[in-house]
């Protein structure tokens, strides 16, 4: 599913189509009101090559057809800035948007200089979603200015006709109002007809500017008005769904059963279809009376069967094809596999529905506005014993049961039945251990071999990332990955025996089991000899940010929990000063311990049997930008009970 919040990408490598230039340009439209005079900008600015003058979006919803004006002025004033500023892209859909250019000018010494007639301009395919597998079809004007000089200020005018028509009558638009840089001068205006249930919001009141409505016989105007607005909130490590930029939410829905409204007639299953009958019947045969290895063989085979490609350009953008095609063809993007396995189960009689949600928001989605480009993924919300569980068909190497599979965890989803009014919150559940790490330590003195066994269950989401990821990986070549891990703990470590994989697809979990013999397990300085456990594998996830002066949000933690055992066979009496800490907080929990323990069975009794225990779970995914100093303070804190050194003198 297409995603109009933020459109970012580099120019697909296809090749060039020649236009006839003139036929792009076009005079202003009569119901744009033009700014005439470009403004100076603030002289305690913030900017980088350029100096951004003007930023002008008017949309015009009066027209039978809608159309968007935009311009935008700036001035160079570095070297990188004759480079950058002298090109220019304008993305569209051709499916159902047309381009007119107004101007294309330099300002120079005071003097304009029309640059139609020298501007070079190409068009080419742009997929900023190739990597992931999703072509929509969209398209770039490629602008190139000649003779672009330090201190000139390049203005560029056009308009975009046209909307995705998958929307029928409805119109939503969200236009940006402040940037990381100073905008010497931001207007916005949007013309809608006074009866068309059209809103306009300053979302969350981040625009500091001057935002007012008027009406004016059957024609209301929104205006937002903005002088050197700043608005520098670019860090590092952020939350995904955090979003600081002011935006103007331009819609024609008002509830989250509008958003139903308009979805449940794109996303019509067909159980029905004899195609999917036949392949229902077939897993039917496969399983009799078994209602749930029948569900979990239907989401088996659109997960691995159907492979994920995504064709979105115009109305498929947001309407799924026939599930019937989906089967002909044998891929398809989220919402068609959603719509097939909906379909599918639909047909065994199973309670099942697509369900709209969003991979940023996710927890915040309940704070957007109820509207249809506050989603970007679609998943099954399919109904057991009362309650939801959200599949994900674009997942793969799933569990072989319902209540192993890992589900989608994304906040809330609005799933699309007849009678949604609101977002359904996906349920909680006790976070499991999802990295499950014993390491298994044969330690003898110096002069003798040392031992080193390790065994790791990765279960639920964990194990289906790994069950991917292996398919693909030679077992040989992970040995010589994980060799090399521990390989930079101790020097002349080797296999003791090759590394092997077993894998429960009902328990939903997957072990990785390991075991090296080490030559130099110990360090000698002077004449004693040390060794030090860690728990490395928690600490990984003990972070603090690069930017620790900062304004926003840091994203950090995991879903799940780890867990990290260490048991050690000592080679003699040994002197161990037990501990246990616990630092529980607002942000995560973490406890650690070193006891000795009794091996039952071993008659090895001047041996010493240690175990060091250590476990890390995250409570939050974030961390605010004033509770920062709290959280790092709580991170040393753990970070101190993290490594156990044992030493000996011969």
């Amino acid at each position: 599913m297409k995603k109009y919040l933020i459109a970012l990408g580099a120019l697909a490598s296809f090749p060039q189509l020649a236009l006839a230039q003139n036929a792009l340009y076009a005079a202003l439209p009569d119901w744009v009101e033009p700014i005439s005079q470009i403004p100076e900008i603030d002289k305690s600015a913030h900017y980088y090559d350029q100096q951004f003058l003007i930023v002008d979006r008017q949309l015009n919803l009066v027209a039978t057809n809608p159309v968007e004006y935009k311009r935008y002025t700036s001035k160079v004033v570095s070297i990188e800035g004759v480079e950058s500023g002298s090109q220019i892209s304008i993305e569209f859909d051709p499916s159902y948007q047309k381009v007119a250019i107004h101007r294309l000018e330099l300002v120079r010494d005071g003097k304009v200089l029309d640059r139609k007639e020298t501007a070079e301009i190409d068009r080419f395919k742009r997929e900023v979603d190739l990597d992931s597998l999703l072509y929509n079809g969209d398209e770039t004007l490629h602008i190139v200015l000649n003779d672009v000089q330090m201190g000139d200020v390049i203005d560029v005018s056009y308009t975009i006709t046209g909307f995705n028509p998958v929307f029928g009558e409805r119109r939503e638009w969200y236009i940006k109002t402040g940037w990381a840089s100073t905008v010497a001068l931001v207007n916005a205006r949007i013309l809608a007809p006074s009866d068309s249930g059209i809103s306009v919001t300053n979302l969350d009141g981040k625009g500091q500017g001057d935002f007012r409505q008027t009406r004016n016989d059957d024609i209301t105007t929104f205006t937002y008005r903005e002088t050197n607005g700043l608005y520098d909130f670019d860090e590092p490590e952020q939350p995904r769904w955090y979003n600081p930029y002011p935006y103007l939410h331009v819609s024609s829905y008002s509830s989250w059963k509008d958003v139903v409204s308009w979805a449940l007639p794109l996303y019509q299953a067909t159980p029905d279809d004899e195609e999917v009958q036949a392949l229902v019947k077939d897993i039917q045969q496969t399983y009799p009376d078994a209602p749930e290895k029948q569900a979990v063989a239907a989401i088996h085979f659109v997960q691995n069967n159907i492979r994920y490609l995504g064709i979105e350009n115009g109305i498929g953008s947001h309407k799924p094809r026939p599930p019937e095609q989906i089967l002909s063809q044998g891929y398809g993007d989220c919402k068609d596999k959603a719509l097939l396995l909906v379909s599918m189960l639909e047909a065994m009689g199973i309670e099942a529905y697509p369900a709209l949600v969003d991979t940023f928001w996710r927890e915040q989605l309940l704070h957007q506005p109820a509207a249809p480009f506050s989603f970007n993924h679609v998943i099954v919300a399919l109904k057991k014993d009362g309650e939801w569980i959200w599949v994900d068909a674009t997942r793969t190497h799933q569990g072989n049961r319902l209540d192993t599979l890992a589900q989608s965890r994304l906040g809330y989803g609005l799933i699309l039945k007849p009678d949604s009014e609101q977002l359904t919150q996906m349920a909680t559940q006790e976070v499991p251990v999802t990295q499950d790490i014993e390491q298994r330590y044969v330690v003898n003195h110096a002069n003798a071999q040392s031992y080193l066994a390790v065994k790791t269950t990765y279960r639920g989401l964990e194990a289906e990332q790994w069950r991917r990821y292996l398919e693909s990986k030679p077992l040989r070549e992970l040995g010589e990955e994980y060799a090399n891990y521990y390989a930079g703990f101790f020097s002349g470590l080797d296999f003791l025996r090759p590394l092997s994989i077993s894998d429960d697809k009902d328990l939903n979990e997957l072990t990785v089991n390991e075991a090296y013999v080490i030559e130099d397990l110990w360090s000698k300085s002077d004449d004693t000899y040390s060794f030090v456990i860690s728990g490395d594998i928690v600490d990984d996830y003990l972070t603090k940010p690069d930017l620790i002066r900062r304004k926003t949000p840091f994203r950090f933690g995991t879903d799940g929990a780890v867990r990290q055992k260490i048991k050690l066979s000592l080679p003699e009496n040994w002197n161990i000063e037990q501990s246990e800490s616990t630092v529980n907080n607002p942000f995560f929990e973490f406890k650690s311990s070193l006891k000795t323990v009794a091996e039952p069975g071993d008659v090895l009794l001047d041996n010493t049997y240690v175990e060091a225990d250590y476990y890390y779970r995250a409570k939050t995914r974030h961390v605010e930008a004033k509770e920062l100093r709290h959280y790092m303070k709580h991170v040393d804190e753990a970070w101190q009970n993290v490594d156990y050194e044992f030493t000996y003198r011969p």
